[in-house]
């Protein structure tokens, strides 16, 4: 049986003993270290990525250009094939904590996303399903989040705990109802952001995964890093962004949903089990 790197050697060219495979939810990334070379082929999940899955490889290639002239760390984009995105590769570790920079760092990245007018962002070639109105703060995002929350969670959970699942999805679809709209990276988990460096000089070397970026609020951004940094970290970039803080912490409660949800949508059973541990626990998800 052919195996999915051999598909993918084939593809690029390439002996499949010099390449490795990264399987996304929204992409399968071939990486080949000695070529420095990234091969992005996007995929067509069931489940709320799809969404994201959508956008064209020259809109994607388009934003990882607009926001490095903005001082971004995205790869650098070597060409746009109809099956896939050529990118440079990106050395680094994920972020994570006790492998972090200097907060300062982080927040400076979070400041260098808000700088990206959203009138840069070429939005031409994605679906306008996937375009969130101006300030809507992706209302209709967090709106189908109650509703899959509702429809598969609820279910499966006992009656306080599936009242405390359902509150907090609600909780971040009222957050962002009234949420300002900026340029959001989406996605902005330690998973997608790559640090290099020794201990207490490390450096985000790159940021990842740009499929979701866009026009959203800002305290997405700030939820997703806030979860992938240790509590010193934390209390730094909320310190930081005062205005953003409490509607993060709305939108972080809700992590673990996202990840029942995905898993129920596409079988993985072991992330349906992770998002619902937090609510089997007595008090639901810590994102403290």
């Amino acid at each position: 049986m052919i195996s999915p790197l051999d598909r993918y050697a084939r593809t690029v060219g390439r002996p499949v003993e010099a390449l490795r495979l990264r399987a996304g939810e929204s992409a399968d990334v071939v990486l080949d270290d000695a070529a420095g070379l990234a091969w992005r082929f996007p995929r067509r999940p069931a489940g709320r990525a799809g969404l994201t899955s959508l956008v064209s490889l020259a809109s994607l290639a388009d934003r990882m250009r607009l926001v490095r002239a903005h001082g971004i760390p995205a790869p650098e984009v070597v060409e746009v094939r109809e099956d896939c995105l050529v990118m440079r590769l990106v050395d680094g570790e994920p972020l994570a904590p006790g492998r972090e920079p200097d907060p300062a760092a982080l927040t400076g990245l979070l400041e260098r996303l808000s700088s990206v007018p959203l009138s840069s962002v070429p939005l031409a070639s994605v679906p306008l399903a996937s375009v969130p109105p101006a300030g809507s703060g992706r209302r209709e995002e967090w709106r189908e989040l109650v509703d899959d929350v509702r429809r598969l969670v609820v279910p499966l959970l006992a009656p306080e705990q599936a009242r405390r699942a359902l509150a907090d999805a609600t909780r971040a679809l009222r957050t962002a109802g009234s949420a300002p709209t900026g340029f959001v990276h989406g996605d902005l988990g330690g998973a997608n952001i790559l640090v290099a460096g020794p201990a207490g000089a490390a450096r985000v070397a790159g940021v990842l995964d740009w499929e979701a970026a866009g026009p959203g609020d800002p305290a997405v951004d700030l939820a997703a890093l806030s979860v992938s940094v240790g509590p010193a970290t934390r209390e730094r970039l909320a310190a930081a962004f005062p205005g953003l803080a409490a509607r993060a912490d709305a939108y972080a409660a809700t992590f673990a949903l996202q990840e029942a949800v995905y898993g129920l949508r596409e079988g993985d059973a072991s992330a349906v089990e992770a998002g619902l541990a937090p609510y089997r626990r007595t008090g639901g998800p810590d994102t403290a």
